[in-house]
């Protein structure tokens, strides 16, 4: 016959575990339960308990006052069933003296009369952790707050429905006031949470438990340490006083004058405390009157608050929320104080919009004392098949330093939507489109929205179709200028590309295609530039821009090619075959066309240009097995070989849209073409060699790789960009290229050293070449060294001051004008930065950027650091070349600065004084961004 069970509400559902009765230390050999009974539920909803019959010689029992069952067993191996009484025991333990101190008196620091070593908080020292565990602790950490594992902590049964599972030394059952007394180690554990103290008493009646001693709750990655708590025993709500909290996953902790746990997991502390130190550290903590932390959602919120440093109060706020552990949740980020002779007091906070599991959105208010409210905004989406975001920011701006400057607005705006979506498995869409107010927006304004913020703004949609063989796109690209001393640029609107190769090779040849229909269009500014003064300067640097160049138009380019790949173990062939076919479709403006006309020149509004292309690229490939300093490498040395014959092609009549010359390099030798773009195809007769020789140990690590090359020319070359004379450049017609050299050393995994060196034999001079040294070791990446030299002289770049293309040198302008300067774009360089533990937790940051060529200093900056394991601090004094648009003449761009840096971070808060610091530092200083991530 089945039982069934009444149909009320189980007031006291308790499950006794089979070690209730157990371990209790007695003098005899053999003890039983003098008196057991079995419970049942009434018909009123309480409890009906009746005697049960002991099939056990039962010893003398005493006399006792009132009606009670003490019982006293070795092991009770099955727990009874849900609603069952707990067994008495035989005696009555002492109830031990609370001699704990309390927490407010601890200062924010953990309490050591607890534990000396802090092992009621679950703090395990460095020393202790596991290989696993250390790699998730920082540096400066003596320890880490690390959750035992337990029986239960993962269940998810709701607290109403889960069975209570009870365990102690000794226990006690009074029948009459329906009370169980629980004496040593006493546990209690019901769904997720596990109750201990060293005493318990359970009131059936009021479905109530009280503890006192040693009291440790855990649930949901928390643990609550007290003195004394009630609890109740249907929902798992709970009070403990005295309190002490640990938040594990975000290795938080603090303590309250009593702490309260919620059926919905939620603690809420009153006078309490919050801090990521360690528990004898009390660098810094928030006081609050009332604070809430939610495990569930992983953030807190407080009112009240203060922000002590070592007691000491600095900072107060009415209301606070913050994270607990690292997931995100609505409200508000960690707020951004600084100061600027542009901007003056800056302050920023930024609110955290969590919407959904796949969208969100970030609000940035800053405020600025010279300019106004700058809000600032993005949200982020993802779906199955794209991610995007879209950003937009507004500023009434109240400075008035540009009013009389020419495209300057007050009112300052941005927006951007950045797309990539999965149309199907072929098709993908891809957006990337931005557009500002005015060119000084990003010289003037920082952005919180993730945005590249180069001299060109992109606006640029693309639809990309991917066949078996071949690949389509259909581009739309156009530009905002973010400056106003660069030419305006050329928007491709639109651009269609196609390229693939045939599904057959018949014989082994590969027959591939490439072909582009694009439209080239810009307007032109005209009229005068007037300055910050009000003064009309001098003319748009566009309207440098003449003849030929001012011309718009469509180009469409064909490139079909044949090729028969040879490959083998030991080396390669490639012969190829190629015609570059182009047809332009031009429009010009009357202003360029009466500049043709006076220079005696011709418009063809419709040229075209075919021109065929004959290359052989081979290669070798050694190898050895071969020992250096007691080390076994496998030794490579990889000889190659390329021809290209392109016949010259006359260009003159065709504009330049897109295309630029590179610059020389040991890869260069193997390009087929000499310039980007498709309106220039260099004329080319040479012949190219190259060896690379590496040296890779077992583990496949490469300790070295060294190449050299030199081409051998057996014509000139005399395709070049518009206004340059081959015969004026001695590289043009020189029958051997420059000596091109890489080479690149790792001493090990910590020790690299990277450079190319470009020699002119002809000339005796070098053209170009770099050295950089880096040092950092992978087990402390918090060291790093880095030393560095740069030069080069050999660009061939349009100079917008004249609108003309320059061939090598770094003058901007010529001599006798107004604007010239000497070595502008010449680069001679040296960059020596260096970040180095002087003692324990300080270290030395500095680096010192200097430009030969105008004999000045780029940028000096150095400073300390002091690192613990809850905060960070850096002062540092730096000096930089600051770039701020006040004129078309760059040398009154180039406006020197300096100022001190402070910035102080709070780890689990962030940074309490800006972050001005660490931008110039990961821009800087290479590897410095790895340090900081892997120093958490």
């Amino acid at each position: 016959m089945a039982v069934k069970t009444p149909a009320v509400r189980k007031k006291f559902p308790l499950l006794v575990t089979g070690s209730l009765l157990a371990l209790q230390p007695m003098a005899s050999q053999f003890v039983v339960a003098a008196e057991q009974f079995d419970c049942g539920v009434s018909p009123s909803g309480g409890w009906a308990c009746a005697p049960k019959t002991s099939n056990v010689e039962l010893p003398a029992r005493p006399a006792r006052s009132t009606p009670e069952a003490d019982t006293s067993a070795t092991n009770v191996a099955a727990p009874v069933a849900a609603g069952a009484a707990v067994a008495a025991t035989s005696s009555k333990p002492a109830k031990k003296l609370n001699t704990t101190k309390q927490v407010t008196e601890a200062q924010g620091l953990g309490l050591a009369s607890r534990s000396a070593d802090y092992s009621h908080l679950d703090w395990v020292p460095r020393e202790k952790l596991t290989p696993e565990q250390l790699a998730e602790t920082a540096p400066y950490c003596s320890g880490a707050y690390v959750e035992p594992e337990r029986p239960g902590m993962d269940d998810t049964t709701p607290m109403n429905e889960a069975p209570l599972f009870v365990s102690a030394k000794a226990s006690r059952y009074e029948q009459e006031t329906q009370k169980a007394t629980l004496a040593g180690d006493v546990v209690l554990r019901q769904s997720s949470m596990q109750v201990e103290a060293n005493e318990a008493s359970l009131l059936q009646a009021e479905n109530r438990g009280v503890l006192d001693g040693n009291v440790r709750l855990r649930d949901k990655g928390a643990l609550i340490v007290g003195d004394h708590a009630e609890l109740q025993l249907d929902n798992g709500e709970a009070q403990i006083d005295n309190a002490e909290y640990v938040m594990h996953e975000g290795q938080a902790r603090g303590n309250a004058l009593y702490a309260k746990r919620e059926q919905t997991s939620i603690i809420r502390l009153k006078d309490g405390t919050f801090t990521r130190c360690e528990p004898n550290s009390n660098d810094w903590h928030l006081k609050g009157n009332n604070i809430t932390l939610n495990p569930v959602t992983g953030f807190g919120s407080a009112t009240n608050v203060t922000l002590r440093v070592k007691d000491f109060p600095v900072f107060y706020t009415p209301y606070i929320y913050f994270p607990i552990d690292d997931r995100r949740q609505s409200g508000f980020l960690t707020p951004s104080i600084s100061s600027s002779s542009s901007n003056g007091l800056t302050l920023e906070t930024p609110y955290y919009f969590n919407l959904a599991p796949n969208y969100d959105a970030t609000l940035y208010p800053t405020y600025m004392g010279d300019r106004g409210l700058h809000l600032e905004g993005e949200f982020r989406y993802l779906s199955k098949t794209g991610e995007g975001q879209v950003g937009a920011a507004i500023l009434n701006d109240k400075n008035d330093d540009r009013d009389l400057q020419s495209d300057s607005k007050d009112t300052r705006w941005l927006y951007s939507w950045q797309h990539k979506e999965g149309l199907n498995s072929r098709l993908t869409a891809e957006v990337d489109y931005t557009d500002i107010s005015d060119p000084y927006y990003f010289q003037d304004l920082d952005t919180d929205l993730g945005i590249d913020t180069p001299d060109f703004i992109n606006q640029r949609g693309t639809l990309t179709y991917r066949g078996d063989s071949y690949v389509a796109r259909l581009n739309a690209h156009a530009y905002e200028l973010a400056n106003i001393t660069d030419i305006t640029p050329y928007d491709r609107l639109p651009q269609i590309t196609i390229d693939g190769q045939l599904p057959f090779q018949p014989s082994g040849l590969n027959m591939s295609y490439g072909a582009e229909l694009v439209r080239f269009d810009r307007d032109l500014r005209s009229g005068d530039y007037i300055n910050e003064d009000g003064v009309v300067e001098q003319p748009w640097y566009d309207n440098n821009v003449t003849g030929l160049a001012r011309a718009n138009g469509t180009r469409m380019h064909l490139e079909p090619a044949v090729s028969l790949p040879l490959d083998w173990s030991w080396g390669f062939v490639k012969p190829q075959l190629k015609y570059l076919y182009t047809n332009y479709d031009l429009d010009l403006d009357s202003i360029g066309k009466a500049q043709l006309a006076g220079g005696a020149g011709s418009f063809d509004d419709a040229p075209d240009r075919g021109v065929g292309m004959f290359s052989v690229d081979s290669g070798l490939y050694f190898d050895r097995d071969t020992q250096w300093f007691g080390t076994n490498f496998r030794q490579t040395l990889e000889p190659r070989m390329y021809y290209l014959y392109v016949p010259e092609e006359d260009q003159d009549d065709i504009p330049v849209f897109d295309t630029s010359e590179t610059t020389f390099s040991y890869n260069s030798l193997f390009r087929e073409n000499r310039f980007t773009g498709k309106d220039r195809i260099g004329d080319e007769n040479k012949l190219s060699f190259g060896v690379t020789n590496r040296w890779i140990e077992d583990n496949g690590f490469e300790r070295q790789r060294l190449s050299i090359g030199q081409a051998v020319y057996f014509e000139d070359r005399k395709v070049q960009l518009p206004g340059i004379d081959y015969k004026t450049r001695d590289d043009a017609q020189s029958s051997v290229s420059p000596i091109a050299l890489e080479h690149s050393y790792r001493f090990n995994r910590d020790w690299r050293l990277d450079s190319d060196f470009n020699w002119d034999p002809d000339a005796r001079r070098t053209r170009s070449g770099s050295t950089m040294f880096h040092y950092q070791p992978e087990d402390n990446p918090g060291k790093i060294i880095n030393a560095g030299y740069r030069y080069r002289n050999d660009t061939v770049r349009y100079d917008q001051s004249t609108g003309q293309w320059v061939v090598g040198g770094g003058d901007y302008g010529v001599p006798g004008s107004a604007n010239y300067i000497k070595d502008y774009y010449k680069i001679s360089q040296h960059d020596f930065s260096v970040v180095w533990p002087i003692v324990q937790q300080w270290s030395l940051i500095s680096r010192w950027q200097y430009d030969y060529g105008r004999n000045r200093t780029l940028e000096a900056f150095g400073g300390l650091e002091y690192d613990s394991c809850c905060w960070k601090v850096r002062v540092i004094d730096r000096y930089w070349i600051n770039y701020d648009e006040v004129s078309l003449n760059p040398d009154l761009n180039d406006d020197p600065d300096r100022g001190i840096f402070l910035e102080v971070t709070l780890k689990g808060l962030g940074g309490v004084t800006g972050k001005s610091a660490s931008s110039f530092l990961n821009n800087g200083i290479q590897g410095y961004r790895k340090r900081e991530d892997e120093a958490f």
